[in-house]
């Protein structure tokens, strides 16, 4: 535009992917963790310890959650820059409108209460206390394990920054 501002117009486009599934690997010590601790506290003994409670087995494998990995993302905008006296930083302004984002819902491969997979890995009844408390505790466990969730990546941003010059 003039002297130290200026204007420019930008359009970011990619694909961000995962090529080798079989290097997203959850690391030894996190899924000994993971598969060691119980899950679930029916009851509590004279020493405040969880009983009741259920170990399940994690996969080392973590997976891409399916229709998102290989999907192009785009953003477009303007960006206006000013170069800062004294310091000669870039102080940046932009706005962007992302026209291909993730907006998806996703709901969670629970086998537990979709009545497939293996019972006896999942959450049963027999977990929580007898009563009123108990059925409410379990019919919300149930609730939340078959949740969908909305995956939305902002439709736009507006930013400033400063930093340095290349």
């Amino acid at each position: 535009m003039f002297g130290p501002v200026t204007l420019a117009p930008f359009l970011d486009a990619g694909v961000n992917g995962v090529l080798r599934s079989s290097q997203l690997r959850i690391s030894e010590q996190e899924l000994n963790s993971l598969n060691s601790t119980s899950f679930g506290c029916a009851s509590i003994d004279l020493n405040f310890q969880c009983v009741g409670g259920q170990n399940f087995l994690f996969d080392h494998d973590i997976r891409p959650i399916p229709g998102t990995n290989w999907q192009p993302r785009a953003s477009t905008g303007l960006e206006l820059q000013v170069i800062l006296p004294i310091v000669n930083a870039p102080f940046r302004i932009y706005y962007a409108y992302n026209p291909l984002r993730l907006n998806k819902l996703i709901t969670t491969p629970n086998q537990c209460f979709a009545g497939s997979g293996d019972v006896s890995s999942c959450i049963s009844r027999s977990e929580f206390p007898a009563g009123g408390a108990g059925d409410f505790t379990f019919l919300s466990t149930q609730a939340l394990s078959q949740r969908t969730y909305l995956l939305r990546e902002p439709k736009s941003s507006f930013r400033f920054t400063i930093s340095t010059t290349f």
